[in-house]
């Protein structure tokens, strides 16, 4: 192939026609590395930090030939679907498929994308059956891109379980023997009767994965520890809840340390999340974190005071705390997550007095001690009952886990921190240790694997009331002598250090919440007699309501205040330009509720003010294309620089303001009602703070907010003046 742009030319081996008409291409390059060649649309593509879901894939390359532009995606190791040996699967694993698809399809819509390109020759499909949808084409989502989209994926579907491409002929009387659930799935998919709207994509995915879940039964692999690891893992793959959280525990650790907007990256994760961001701001706020001095009110804030990595893994901390704790599921659920967390804060604890730098990375390790069974119970909680009931008979656990499931609970848990990306150290803490004395360890990744078992054993001592506790301590403390000695009055120094914080992460997180009896088994549990060191006297509440003290939410101004405050501290301290105005924009952001907020400024070169960082939905893709001509004065954005005054458009689409907005910001369309605050510094023109709102009419400011947000914009260029001087 004539390939103008691409390093390497391709070489086509077979051409597949789709069932539109259209041809694909499969090719190799010189070094024998396979690739699907789709024409490509005009459309920019998202980047990779900003596709919305792990089954997406953006091209490796886009290439220019006589033909015109085709996206290039390495198999690397996949096949298209309509290449695979499908004959031989059962229908669970299809209908798998299928899910993968409405998934990858309901991602797209949410971050309002469509693709009219849903043909098995374009779909990708891996050795475990796990779908890839290339990104070739992209459109706008309306109703009736959308609706085209379902209408595809039906067609898929008859093909899928049918074989045949779609007809008139009804697919079950070409199946006879399959579901009338997933036959009439398919039937209004592809009949016209769906409304083209996310809604309707994710009520069919919930219809697939109920019915999916409904017919899966686990069928134990005796001795194939990985065959049963990745059972186990298809099996979550296909819950309803599972792949949001492995996308957005995925995301986070990918955020490399070589990535210079890291901060930037970290804050547009956790920001996404609104549950995610308060308890976040609650948990820097608490005396834990407290040392700094001050409030912190902006994630930006919190990642430069305390690092990025503590940021990270206490977002990843909250993440897993909040999704398997804070749901209306059995109590089991929220005793194992109980246990997880109090682990955790004991492998902390740990890593502290044997002077372990990293003790955030202590905690997530802790954490995961107790993932696979905080899996096992929320998932799959059928085999959980019968391994508690193998328990009551009398059977180990290690035992009673693996006849169960065919693995045990650290290579359960160790296989999906793998899944998630967490790194190696953390994955290999989760190994078990054997029962023999424990060797003293001789490097970082050693010690948390040391530190983070020895919670563990300490958690499951304390979470029952042993009448021969103090034996039990002492022999635990014989068995890590060499690697951690410690009395047993260090122990229970220890212990109490972890319970004090224990008993802050729950009031944070759980503020309002009756404590279960495991949890309060913990907060009080003693292995000795001797008397714990006093606490700090506690507000002046009955114990029973203690932590039942419902904060009312704050009001925008506060946020605004509160943010003010935070923005002043770190004008008076060493900081970095980029990260004040990142402070300055999630402040806006977070207390406004601007659907998007940008900082803007000026290139001398293009002569042009352009979008350089923001927060929101589908900012990635806003950033490329926001920008405001100089050299036509007449809009908005001009006028605002032009005469340094605050501008506030309620209706951008209303006939006496259409004329002072620019067309490519009419066609982008990113909010019918935006403020615009100038950046203008000794009559220079520096660029301006924006923020939107999708609706019209749908920012009512008032005149303090509005104050507030004048003197962010204030301290914007107060901190710009400080940096060139």
């Amino acid at each position: 192939m004539n390939n103008k742009d691409s390093v390497q030319p391709l070489h086509v081996t077979r051409a597949l026609l789709c069932g539109d008409g259209l041809t694909v291409h499969l090719a190799t390059d010189g070094d024998g590395r396979e690739f699907l060649l789709l024409p490509a649309s005009g459309t920019p593509l998202p980047s990779p930090s900003s596709l919305p879901g792990s089954l997406l894939a953006r091209p490796d390359e886009v290439m220019t030939t006589e033909d015109g532009a085709l996206a290039a995606f390495a198999l690397g190791g996949r096949q298209p679907l309509a290449l695979a040996q499908l004959a031989s699967c059962d229908i669970e694993s299809l209908a798998g498929i299928a899910c993968d698809l409405l998934e990858a399809l309901l991602s797209l819509h949410l971050a309002g994308q469509a693709t009219g390109a849903l043909q098995p020759e374009r779909l990708l499909l891996d050795s475990h059956l796990q779908l890839t949808v290339p990104l070739a084409v992209l459109s706008h989502a309306d109703a009736d891109t959308m609706a085209e989209d379902l209408r595809q994926a039906g067609k898929l579907f008859y093909w899928l379980f049918s074989g045949r491409r779609h007809s008139s002929l009804p697919l079950q009387r070409l199946k006879p023997d399959l579901a009338a659930e997933l036959a009439a799935l398919v039937e209004e998919m592809t009949d016209g009767r769906l409304a083209g709207a996310v809604d309707s994509t994710r009520q069919l995915l919930a219809r697939l994965q109920d019915w999916l879940a409904g017919r899966q039964r686990f069928i134990r692999h005796d001795g194939d520890t990985e065959a049963a690891l990745q059972q186990l893992l298809h099996r979550m793959r296909h819950s309803q809840d599972f792949p949001a959280l492995s996308q957005a525990v995925s995301a986070i650790n990918h955020i490399g340390n070589a990535d210079s907007e890291r901060l930037q990256v970290l804050a547009e994760i956790i920001l996404k999340d609104f549950s995610l961001t308060n308890k976040l701001l609650k948990v820097v706020n608490s005396a834990n974190f407290s040392q700094f001095g001050g409030t912190v009110s902006t994630v930006s804030r919190a990642i430069v005071i305390l690092g990025f990595d503590t940021i990270r893994n206490l977002a990843l901390t909250l993440l897993l705390f909040e999704h398997m704790h804070n749901r209306p599921h059995a109590q089991e659920v929220k005793d194992v997550a109980i246990k997880a967390l109090f682990c955790g804060l004991m492998t902390r604890a740990l890593a502290q007095k044997a002077g372990q730098r990293e003790v955030e990375e202590a905690l997530i390790c802790g954490m995961f001690q107790q993932l696979g069974e905080l899996l096992c119970v929320y998932y799959f909680r059928e085999e959980y009952r019968l391994i508690q009931k193998k328990l009551q008979a009398g059977s180990r656990q290690e035992a009673a886990v693996k006849s169960t499931l065919g693995i045990g609970y650290a290579d359960f848990g160790g296989g999906t921190a793998a899944l998630w990306s967490f790194p190696e150290r953390i994955v290999r803490s989760i190994e078990p240790l054997g029962d023999e004395p424990v060797r003293q360890p001789q490097h970082g990744e050693a010690r948390l694997r040391v530190f983070s078992h020895l919670a563990r054993e300490l958690t499951e001592l304390l979470s029952h009331n042993h009448p021969d506790s103090l034996a039990r301590a002492a022999t635990l403390l014989r068995r890590y002598e060499r690697a951690l000695p410690m009395t047993l009055r260090d122990l229970e120094d220890l212990i109490h250090d972890g319970q004090q914080l224990f008993t802050d992460y729950l009031r944070e997180l759980d503020s309002g919440k009756e404590h279960s009896p495991l949890a309060r088994q913990l907060r009080t549990a003693r292995i000795g007699q001797t008397p714990p060191r006093a606490a700090a006297p506690s507000a002046n509440l009955p114990p029973a309501l203690e932590d039942s003290v419902v904060a009312p939410p704050p009001a925008t101004s506060a946020l605004l205040s509160a943010g003010i405050q935070d923005i002043t501290s770190t004008l008076l301290g060493n900081y970095q330009l980029n990260d004040l105005l990142r402070m300055i924009l999630e402040t806006m952001f977070r207390a406004v509720g601007f659907d998007h907020v940008l900082l803007c400024t000026r290139d001398v070169k293009l002569n042009q003010v352009v979008a350089r960082f923001g927060f929101g939905d589908g900012v990635d893709g806003l950033l490329k294309s926001f920008r405001v001509d100089l050299a036509v004065s007449d809009n908005a954005f001009c006028i605002a620089m032009d005469r340094n005054v605050d501008i506030f458009i309620e209706d951008a689409t209303a006939p006496e303001i259409a004329a002072h907005i620019p067309p490519w910001f009419r066609q982008l369309a990113p909010g019918d009602t935006f403020i615009v605050f100038p950046l203008v510094l000794d009559k220079r023109k520096i660029g301006f703070l924006y923020g939107d709102r999708r609706k019209a009419h749908s920012l009512p400011l008032k005149p303090d907010e509005l104050n507030l947000l004048k003197t962010m914009r204030n301290q914007a260029l107060l901190a710009i003046k400080q940096k060139q001087n």
